[in-house]
């Protein structure tokens, strides 16, 4: 799946948090969106994924705009794609089992009870994961409470997925786990992009980089090519943080799929 941000413009309260972006997420690659904080790099990903409609300019999927799809066309593209939230995002009221099923009632009503629940443990053996499903969320520390987020987004099998800081409260195993299972989908062709502050992703993960400053795009292209960019607002951005990770040796090479 191709998605492509064509001149996208978002407001909000008269603010121009996106100013004539453009960026592409191609198949099979992680795309890793960085800048500082309030740059609108959340939002950035949030109109990637059709949640939030720009004011000005087009997002397209596999050639289409998504202004273009009618009401069923966009259920059956929201199908196709998976969003993990910064905060997890998760049903408090609901047991795990419910929030883990949720999305696969949403995006795949055909499935019966047993089905999903075939599908919603496969999910979990393949990243280790083990818990009372009949509890609540607040059970679980906050880095599980986000892990089960990623595997919630998972169990539909999309083959777009939209990351926002999913290293957050991950302790070293849970990065090290997540890497693998992204690095997985990003072998079977899927489209990966992730808004994260964390090195550890960045170094282990990324392909092609967004470099993103008050809403515009300074950068943009294979991770390489960027962070040999001579522009000092780019590297103020990204490469002391690729550096400092050089220097230390490097917690990045521990969570490195493969």
């Amino acid at each position: 799946m191709r998605i492509e941000l064509q001149d996208v413009t978002v407001e909000r309260g008269g603010r121009r948090v996106l100013d004539g972006v453009d960026a592409v997420l191609d198949p099979g690659r992680f795309t890793v969106i960085m800048g500082h904080s309030g740059a609108g790099l959340s939002t950035l990903l949030k109109a990637a994924a059709g949640l939030i409609e720009p004011g000005g300019g087009r997002v397209v999927y596999d050639g289409r705009s998504l202004a273009d799809l009618d009401g069923r066309e966009r259920r059956a593209l929201q199908t196709r794609t998976g969003f993990v939230f910064q905060d997890a995002a998760l049903w408090a009221n609901s047991t795990l089992l419910a929030n883990l099923d949720l999305p696969l009632q949403a995006k795949h009503p055909d499935l019966g009870p047993a089905a999903r629940r075939e599908r919603i443990d496969s999910v979990l053996n393949s990243c280790g994961f083990a818990a009372d499903l009949m509890g609540r969320p607040a059970m679980l520390s906050l880095g599980r409470q986000k892990v089960l987020s990623f595997l919630r987004a998972l169990v539909p099998d999309p083959e777009a997925l939209f990351l926002d800081e999913p290293t957050a409260s991950l302790d070293q195993h849970g990065c090290s786990t997540l890497v693998r299972i992204l690095d997985e989908r990003r072998r079977q062709g899927r489209t990966l992009a992730a808004v994260t502050h964390d090195v550890r992703l960045a170094e282990a993960m990324a392909d092609d980089l967004v470099i993103l400053h008050e809403g515009r795009v300074l950068a943009a292209g294979p991770r390489d090519d960027v962070l040999a960019a001579a522009d000092p607002q780019v590297r103020a951005i990204v490469h002391d943080r690729f550096e400092t990770a050089g220097r230390a040796g490097t917690e990045a090479s521990e969570v490195r799929p493969g």
